[in-house]
């Protein structure tokens, strides 16, 4: 990254469309959303993403992507429309490829595996 310096008002403000962007259009329900697309939707470089990321954020961009995966099962979780899903019907729905990575995910950003989420907010898991 020595090459690739970002001030802070650079940084802020690519911050600042990658969250509104990401919010408004859901584009991590793509399991396989690459970094740089999300770049270019941006009109920004993979770089330039990518240090944002790592030195402005300390996160890694599949971090940051899973991150919103899990609220996103959060939501879907807590909305009975969802009841009848099974939680790797979920995860799927929310941009994850597999189980494993899923599961992976929601316990490094929660501290709890799904079920034990699930089960804190008084639901019950389907589980195939």
């Amino acid at each position: 990254y020595k090459a690739n310096r970002m001030s802070e008002a650079e940084c802020k403000e690519l911050h600042d469309r990658l969250v509104a962007y990401v919010e408004k259009e859901k584009p991590y329900i793509n399991p396989d959303l690459k970094m740089g697309e999300l770049a270019a939707a941006l009109h920004t470089s993979s770089h330039s993403l990518s240090y944002l990321l790592n030195q402005y954020l300390n996160q890694s961009y599949y971090d940051f992507i899973n991150e919103y995966r899990v609220a996103q099962f959060k939501k879907m979780v807590e909305d009975s429309d969802y009841s009848r899903y099974t939680l790797t019907a979920l995860a799927e729905l929310c941009g994850f490829s597999s189980r494993a990575s899923f599961f992976r995910s929601f316990k490094k950003s929660t501290g709890v595996t799904p079920n034990e989420y699930i089960r804190s907010i008084g639901g019950t898991a389907k589980d195939e």
